[in-house]
């Protein structure tokens, strides 16, 4: 039998995980580690396996080939039949959409999961109103749950997830179908988590929202895992990134502050082009720099502006720009290695 190597700071190891529903293979042999206090988001598009690989963790589908261990008193176990509810104990779990009895409160739905999870029932009052005041539902705990609203239903399914204090979360896709306000107030909760000492495995297709918090990113495509690394790394493996540059009043001839801005900064953007280093945005109004993604460069592009008296309002790099390419070219079958060819021919031949 496989053994996993008991490195101290991995919690769950998936080991050549696959599940088939008859001819279609969901998850393919799937190698995935978690490790304690980190924030891991595997991402993909509807249909990837995403689910299902949570749902093979939580013991609701038996996977056909491979293994799942999750580490119980200081060493990793194999996940059986015979101790999923011991090592299961470990974990809590939101898996698809969160439903409840509308005519229930949170203190009867938290109650519930609290004593079905063994929580010590003397404790579960005090519990149940630490975890609302968590998600600032403090004000509800005795309110219908037919009154809340999609983000609300979404909090109080994380803290159901969360009751009995367990050392890990996994969540799937929790931000989906929320407005921009609740993916916020979801995404600072999870941060919070992490703070306290919480390991996460959460699913999105949702890039910006994964790649805001997570440690490392585990990309999964028709069932199989096509890329998983540190932010970091993923975004080295893009080749180069955008500064939005956002100024305090649009000039009327866009084009004329366009070549301006790219005299300043294509000197200093750590790329081989000779041009068109520089565009602008109508959508969200602002001018995009591409550059080579280094903090020195992206320093000395500032300066430079500043210098020359650029009234600037906004200057920043969002992580999802040159992550975004690489998940594009990557769900569509490019190889991260190709990728990087591809972003080096492209400077080399003056960019697009």
């Amino acid at each position: 039998m496989f053994m996993p190597q008991n490195n101290k700071e991995i919690i769950i190891n998936l080991k050549n995980l696959t599940k088939r529903f008859g001819s279609f293979t969901a998850v393919s042999n799937l190698n995935l580690d978690i490790r304690k206090g980190e924030i891991i988001g595997l991402l993909g598009p509807n249909g990837a396996g995403k689910t299902t690989t949570m749902k093979m963790i939580a013991r609701l589908l038996n996977p056909d080939e491979g293994e799942v261990w999750i580490k119980d008193n200081g060493s990793l176990e194999l996940l059986t039949g015979r101790n999923m509810v011991t090592l299961l104990d470990h974990i809590g779990f939101l898996i698809e959409n969160p439903a409840f009895y509308e005519h229930m409160s949170p203190r009867k739905i938290l109650t519930y999961f609290g004593i079905l999870k063994g929580y010590p029932k003397k404790q579960l009052p005090e519990r149940i109103e630490e975890v609302l005041k968590l998600v600032g539902l403090s004000d509800w705990i005795d309110k219908k749950v037919g009154t809340f609203s999609k983000g609300m239903k979404q909090k109080l399914g994380i803290v159901t997830a969360l009751i009995h204090n367990p050392d890990i979360l996994i969540l799937d896709e929790p931000q989906t179908g929320l407005d921009p306000k609740a993916r916020k107030e979801i995404r600072q909760l999870l941060v919070k988590l992490r703070k306290q000492g919480k390991t996460i495995f959460l699913s999105s297709h949702l890039l910006y929202e994964v790649s805001e918090i997570s440690d490392r990113i585990a990309i999964i495509n028709n069932g199989k895992l096509i890329a998983f690394d540190s932010m970091k790394n993923l975004e080295a493996a893009s080749g180069e990134a955008k500064l939005k540059i956002k100024l305090l009043e649009l000039p009327v001839d866009i084009e004329k502050k366009r070549v301006e801005l790219e005299e300043i900064i294509l000197p200093h953007t750590g790329l081989k082009l000779k041009s068109r280093v520089v565009s602008f945005d109508p959508e969200l109004e602002v001018f995009e720099a591409r550059f080579d993604g280094e903090l020195t460069n992206q320093r000395k592009i500032l300066e430079e502006l500043t210098k020359k008296e650029i009234d600037i309002v906004d200057f920043s790099v969002p992580r999802t720009n040159a992550l975004e390419d690489l998940y594009i070219q990557l769900i569509a079958g490019v190889t991260i290695d190709e990728f990087t060819e591809s972003q080096a021919i492209s400077v080399e031949n003056g960019g697009i």
